[in-house]
Order: structure tokens, then sequence, then C-alpha cells
């Protein structure tokens, strides 16, 4: 298994590249889109978005629909931004460190 980059990798064409990172935005987005649904899910089945609003310190009156929404909207962007930190994060390159395998 190589260590360089994708993009330096020789073995791949511009195409490719491409359909590697497209695959891995889609994987990224599935997953922050699954998971925010079951997180809105079990979130609002314990907690009721319009008493929420009334509680908040802002005077804005908001519906149970636009609750939901706002509240699916925010777990989407958290999980996105969590799930594209560990997608990035598996992308890197090994370092020189795990380049050395003391066993062989």
């Amino acid at each position: 298994m190589g260590t360089e980059p994708i993009v330096k990798n020789r073995d791949f064409n511009d195409r490719q590249i491409k359909r590697i990172f497209l695959r891995r935005m889609g994987i990224v987005l599935w997953v922050s889109f699954f998971t925010a649904a079951v997180e809105s899910m079990v979130f609002f089945a314990l907690f009721d978005p319009a008493y929420l609003g009334q509680l908040s310190s802002l005077a804005v009156d908001i519906t149970r629909w636009q609750g939901y929404a706002l509240g699916f909207v925010f777990f989407w962007a958290f999980t996105f931004s969590a799930a594209l930190f560990a997608g990035v994060v598996m992308a890197l390159p090994r370092t020189r460190l795990a380049k050395r395998n003391p066993h062989s």
C-alpha cells in the first residue's frame, strides 16, 4: 500500500481521481444525512420544538415544523463536519514513523 497522496500517485488518471473524490464525498454526505436523521428522531421524540422555542431567550416564534427543520439542519451540519474531518484524516498519507515496519 502506497503512502503518497492519491493525486501524486501515477497509477490513477484525472478521471479516476475525480471519481474517487466524488465517491468519498458521497459517502460523507450520506453518512452525515443518515446520522442527522436518526439524531433528529431521537432528540425530537424527547423534546418538543415548539416548547424549546418558547424557552429560548430570542423573541422569535417558531412552529413545530420550523423547529424540526432547524434541528435537522443543525444536526446535519454538525455530523457533516465530523464525517468530513474523519474522511480527511483517513485520506492523509502515512507518516515516516508509521512507514517503518520493525517486525519484518
